[in-house]
């Protein structure tokens, strides 16, 4: 795949946000939108992006230490900007598109792409974990939200108890080896499911876990300071309750970056705990920016300037 194709899909995913927010612009009247923007205290924005980076900063020394653990030969400042060049692909199904970042540390040091996905996947199913950690302070509150969590949570475990047993592992070998022209990703499914299987041993699982909620909460933390600048009222428990099931919303949708389902998330749950909707829609947009879009800036900035050919995808690779 191109680098051209990349830029054409992170185009769509764009411009999707951008239907996305006018349309939350409109359904909350834009003057009282205006006006709610109006009146935020943007001397808040540095603490803002700080919490936004602090979550970044954590979530880098979990992907490093998992090539650590997995012995890729790394320096230190590629798997930087390898990491950063992967927020390019936050605004893919489930961020999928992060296997990326396989691709490039394969062509920086020629390790093979199937096990570096294994630490996508890691990264994945650990960040689903601390969301669904963090939005268990209030989800039981809601209508819906026992039953929510609850599958999620049921889901995440099959897939770490599937992702962890060597029987179905060698099923899946033994399928594709007998299976004529698939009969070639045995090789990488077995490297795959071996590394994979390496990263959720339950003392890695346990530390990184732990981690991941620290980062994550440190989003929550960037709602709550953006829900203090509009002179919304609300407790720092519930505004991480809200961040966090509102991404575990949009992650589980597995629309592009969550958006639409994390933005009337977000605004739905906002309005619920007392916000006027023109206060929560401008709260919405003003998260979502400084999390998901400066993200995808970042991303997007260090691809271009520091893969500037992009990497070698192969046909079919989700990006």
């Amino acid at each position: 795949m191109a680098a051209s194709s990349l830029v054409r899909r992170v185009l769509i995913g764009v411009a999707l946000g951008v239907f996305v927010s006018l349309g939350l612009a409109l359904a909350a009247n834009l003057p009282a939108l205006g006006e709610a923007l109006g009146r935020f205290r943007w001397r808040l924005l540095p603490l803002i992006v700080a919490a936004t980076l602090a979550n970044h900063a954590l979530r880098f020394l979990k992907w490093d230490a998992y090539l650590r653990w997995l012995a890729v030969r790394l320096p230190r400042r590629q798997s930087l900007l390898v990491f950063v060049a992967g927020f390019t692909m936050a605004i893919t199904p489930g961020k999928l598109g992060e296997i990326l970042k396989a691709f490039l540390v394969r062509d920086l040091v020629g390790t093979p792409a199937s096990l570096t996905a294994s630490v996508v996947m890691a990264e994945r199913l650990t960040d689903v974990a601390a969301l669904l950690g963090l939005a268990a302070l209030g989800g039981t509150a809601l209508p819906h939200g026992p039953a929510l969590l609850g599958a999620v949570a049921g889901l995440l475990v099959a897939s770490l108890l599937a992702l962890r047993s060597r029987r179905l592992a060698n099923l899946a070998q033994r399928l594709l080896e007998g299976s004529g022209p698939l009969a070639r990703l045995a090789g990488p499914l077995r490297l795959f499911l071996g590394s994979g299987r390496a990263l959720l041993a339950p003392g890695i699982l346990l530390w990184t876990v732990l981690l991941s909620v620290v980062a994550w909460s440190f989003e929550c933390l960037a709602l709550a300071l953006v829900l203090d600048g509009l002179g919304i009222a609300v407790p720092l428990r519930a505004a991480t309750f809200v961040y966090a099931f509102a991404s575990l919303a949009g992650a589980v949708s597995m629309l592009p970056g969550g958006l639409g389902v994390a933005e009337g998330s977000l605004t739905g749950l906002l309005v619920a705990l007392g916000a006027r909707l023109p206060d929560a829609a401008a709260a919405t947009l003003l998260v979502r920016a400084a999390t998901l879009w400066l993200a995808v800036a970042l991303g997007a900035g260090t691809l271009g300037l520091a893969f500037r050919g992009g990497p070698r995808l192969p046909e079919g690779t989700p990006a």
